[in-house]
């Protein structure tokens, strides 16, 4: 049951509640300085501020000019931003500093492509231009319409069943597309967002205690962290969103029976900016998994297991990169996802993996998130990764990568027996390294490209 008390709360943050009716006329008065600055329907614009309602104003009021925004966390590197710039041909970079124009070069910036501005895409319908975290190379931009992104927000909305008495906390950064789609979906319903500037646990436990929120939205690692904060006040929630990589049973059980507040997991990406696939509020009977598809959504498993979807959202391409658009899209319109994972008879989504991280070991196949869930379950793990080692006689072998819990001595024995336990011996890794912390990315993901080579 809600414990909000006013519905008229569009936004809280560090600044405080801010009224619906303030910020509309807070976007109109943003949308008349943007134009007055020269930007116009179809123009691109650089947003890059911290999480806050300035964040929110600028993109909402880029949405009522028809401008495309290219979302950029806040603390991306000047490189990153000049790249963002100039691929996307932006006539305007929105900063903490202000309004300005796209950054000069760095000096040892690559040479950019011809800017998008010379491109023959037709953005007129595209209100998003969603850089990828450029795994393979420089970033690429996945083109989002407003229809696909008007529909993410919505279907979270519709299966999580959020109205005006709901108030949604989130940590999740608004320049991500997890968290843009969660913000929609606030606004969308008319529940109340209360934004974090970033996770933290005690920011997390004061949020919880001071704003009673109904639904919390955030990825894997932050519920296991959240799992080994005693005292958390979690009986106002009601549901618990999870999205951006698989959580697995265990996870899900374990916040379930802490919480009281159903699971609801889902699985998209930036080329559907959005969830393909989502646990409904009132099903906490399938935890582990994705849930069925969202409206209009149709997924099936191709080659090697892979994910494909088709639907509305699925992103037209990749700003000026046809070679890769033709990598990621099959001939019928389908988006090649590159997760490998099940589809059940009644629809059921289970996400195993990205197809690129399956490591193949001596004729078995080892998935590393399977490998992550049996670890991250040991009550010394903080965070942990598992990638492909070479191996001389079985080709490829797991390695592990393992922060602990509050920075703790590293029992490598333990953790490896508790493998045994629960996994084959094929799928136990062969190398264990500790280092104080994994890297993430911006969305709080653990980062397996980034570890050290």
């Amino acid at each position: 049951m809600s414990s909000r008390r006013h519905t008229d709360i569009a936004l809280i943050d560090e600044q405080g509640p801010l009224p619906r009716r303030t910020l509309r006329a807070a976007v109109t008065d943003r949308a008349a300085e943007l134009a007055a600055l020269g930007l116009r329907p179809g123009d691109r614009a650089v947003l890059c501020r911290p999480n806050g309602r300035r964040w929110i104003t600028d993109y909402l009021a880029l949405a009522e000019l028809g401008a495309v925004g290219v979302p950029l966390n806040a603390a991306s590197a000047p490189d990153e931003l000049w790249h963002a710039a100039t691929d996307s041909g932006a006539a305007l970079v929105l900063t903490a500093e202000g309004p300005g124009p796209p950054p000069p070069p760095p000096d040892s910036g690559p040479p950019p492509r011809s800017p998008a501005t010379e491109d023959t895409v037709d953005l007129t319908d595209i209100s998003t231009i969603a850089y990828t975290s450029g795994t393979t190379g420089r970033p690429k931009g996945a083109l989002q319409t407003r229809r696909a992104v008007r529909l993410g927000g919505e279907n979270i909305a519709r299966r999580l069943a959020l109205d005006p008495g709901d108030t949604v906390l989130s940590p999740l950064p608004l320049a991500h597309t997890y968290g843009t789609n969660v913000l929609n979906a606030a606004l969308s319903a008319g529940s109340a967002l209360v934004l974090l500037t970033r996770f933290t646990e005690e920011a997390m436990a004061e949020a919880l205690r001071r704003h009673r929120p109904t639904v919390l939205a955030g990825v894997p690692t932050m519920y296991r962290r959240l799992l080994a904060c005693p005292g958390l006040p979690l009986e106002s929630l009601r549901c618990s969103l999870s999205a951006g990589q698989p959580a697995g049973e265990p996870l899900a059980r374990a916040w379930q029976e802490r919480s009281g507040a159903v699971f609801a997991e889902g699985w998209g990406m930036t080329e559907l900016a959005g969830l393909a696939s989502l646990t409904s509020a009132d099903d906490p009977g399938h935890p582990g998994t994705a849930g069925p598809p969202v409206p209009g959504a149709g997924v099936r498993t191709g080659a090697d297991g892979e994910l494909l979807v088709r639907g509305p959202f699925v992103t037209p391409g990749y700003l000026g990169s046809p070679e890769a658009t033709a990598r990621v899209l099959t001939p019928g319109g389908e988006l090649r996802t590159g997760d490998v994972g099940r589809v059940a008879d009644d629809g059921g989504v289970t996400v195993l993996d990205r197809l690129k991280d399956v490591i193949l070991c001596g004729g078995y196949t080892v998935y590393p998130a399977e490998v992550e869930r049996v670890i991250s379950s040991h009550p010394s793990v903080a965070a942990v990764a598992v990638t492909a080692m070479p191996d001389a006689v079985r080709g490829e072998a797991p390695q592990a990568w393992i922060a602990t819990a509050g920075g703790g001595a590293a029992d490598e024995a333990a953790i490896l027996a508790h493998c045994r336990a629960h996994l084959a011996p094929y799928k136990i890794p062969r190398r264990t390294t500790f280092l104080p912390e994994l890297p993430t990315t911006a969305g709080g993901k653990v980062a397996r490209g980034r570890l050290p080579r």
